[in-house]
């Protein structure tokens, strides 16, 4: 085995577990696992790009050079190609992660969370209150919930905190209407593809 073979095989271990799912016996790790943290999981998927980009090189560590300006996310068929639902509910900056890590990060931002929870505000899956701290914090609607878009309470640092849940359904809607999303002409054509 070739160490070029050892990085795509550490690769594909690394990327099973940021996506919710155990590399040895290959069914889904528990929600309470530490390994389903946001911050554990977006580390992963980060140290998957990495790998991703020296396996690109040939094995070689190289320095990218920046080039201009880089265009608005855009839904290609590579990308489309790489997205799936996840087996486990996660936050969606989880979920939105394989769409960032797929996209050719020299030339195109990053889809923002916020573009798609809005999108999900203004079909009325989830609504926006504001916080006693004055944050303001989206939350799933009747719609949302029957969607796949729950609140789960969990214990952090500073106390129990709420985060919003996409299961693998509300996951499922969310690509099949990422174009529609993207393209912000939901409000005039009013198509809606359903689950």
């Amino acid at each position: 085995m070739t160490e070029l073979d050892v990085m795509k095989h550490a690769k594909s271990y690394i990327d099973q577990l940021a996506n919710g799912i155990d590399p040895i016996s290959g069914k889904a790790i528990s929600p309470d696992c530490i390994l389903n943290q946001v911050r554990l999981v977006r580390c992963l998927f980060y140290v998957s790009d990495i790998l991703r980009q020296v396996i690109e090189n040939g094995g070689q560590v190289v320095a990218k050079k920046r080039s201009g300006k880089k265009v608005p996310f855009q839904m290609t068929e590579e990308i489309r190609g790489v997205v799936r639902c996840l087996p486990v509910p996660v936050p969606i900056t989880q979920f939105l992660a394989q769409f960032n890590n797929a996209r050719d990060e020299e030339t195109m931002k990053k889809l923002p969370p916020t573009l798609v929870t809005g999108w999900l505000v203004k079909k009325g899956f989830l609504f926006e209150k504001i916080e006693p701290d004055g944050h303001r914090k989206r939350c799933p609607t009747d719609a949302g919930r029957e969607l796949g878009i729950f609140m789960e309470t969990r214990q952090g640092r500073h106390g129990e905190y709420g985060v919003v849940l996409y299961d693998e359904s509300a996951q499922q809607f969310l690509i099949d209407n990422m174009d529609t999303i993207l393209s912000g002409s939901s409000a005039e054509s009013g198509v809606l593809q359903e689950k």
